[in-house]
């Protein structure tokens, strides 16, 4: 099954509509990004959706034939995958395809999304798998002991990195020493700390993590630092805006360190 973008995959005629309904559906939590936006309302939740529905279709073609384990269901009447979502009462949200208008170049057009008792999914006998990114838990755990290596000179020279920094630091002469100095090693006290401060991603297959860097008032959190593990240790060479971060993390789990919720 190639794997495609939802949006390439399917026919969405009322995708808008259908976001906001899934938005009021599942439980309460960030889906707008915080600076303001012309992009489609709930843009995190746009992009959940499109990752997550990669990723199950990476795992459906590692597993077919192979397992009884099934990350899509389908048939000639229906095309359906668990977003990894809930309700407000933890009943699990899928979403739904039917067979396409003929004449159309996608098979399939998005139905809905639906929690598990919907009347819509009573065709499914057995609904598929949640999405998953990580063998084991420990994958999601910071360890504080490694060395973390910054590559500072791709940080402040590479022009997509530089425009995520604030503009009041951007241009500052002693700015690498502000960023290897008291902004890393003030973020790993905070993640020694908590755990939590270091919170997870997943990107091209691999978890990493995203760490908060204050770079002034250290109340404060500037932007995120992307470090990925590397033989026995950790690097890290992409600076993040804090909504960038949290679209990311979101793909794996609702976000619960403070720095990046906002709290």
């Amino acid at each position: 099954m190639p794997r495609l973008p939802f949006f390439s995959f399917c026919y969405r005629p009322n995708f808008r509509q259908q976001i906001e309904d899934l938005a009021l559906l599942a439980r309460p939590e960030r889906w707008d990004f915080l600076k303001d936006s012309q992009d489609t309302p709930h843009q995190i939740l746009v992009n959940y959706i499109n990752h997550t529905f990669m990723r199950l279709i990476e795992l459906q073609n590692s597993v077919n034939g192979t397992s009884d384990v099934q990350y899509i269901s389908e048939s000639d009447d229906f095309f359906c995958f668990d977003t990894g979502l809930f309700t407000k009462n933890f009943e699990p949200i899928y979403a739904l395809l039917v067979p396409n208008t003929p004449g159309y170049t996608a098979k399939w057009q998005l139905k809905g999304f639906y929690k598990k008792s919907s009347y819509e999914l009573r065709k499914i006998s057995k609904l598929p798998e949640r999405a998953t990114y990580f063998d084991n838990f420990e994958d999601l755990i910071y360890d504080t002991r490694l060395d973390l290596r910054i590559n500072i000179d791709h940080i402040l020279e590479d022009e997509r990195n530089k425009l995520r920094i604030p503009e009041s630091y951007r241009e500052l002469p002693n700015l690498p020493m502000l960023f290897l100095g008291s902004a890393i090693e003030y973020a790993k006290v905070r993640i020694k700390e908590n755990y939590k401060a270091a919170v997870p991603q997943y990107f091209n297959g691999k978890i990493q993590f995203l760490i908060p860097i204050s770079l002034g008032n250290p109340s404060v959190v500037d932007l995120s630092l992307a470090v990925g593990k590397e033989g026995g240790i950790y690097t890290g060479h992409t600076c993040l805006t804090l909504d960038m971060a949290y679209n990311n993390a979101r793909l794996i789990a609702k976000p619960e360190s403070d720095w990046l919720i906002g709290k």
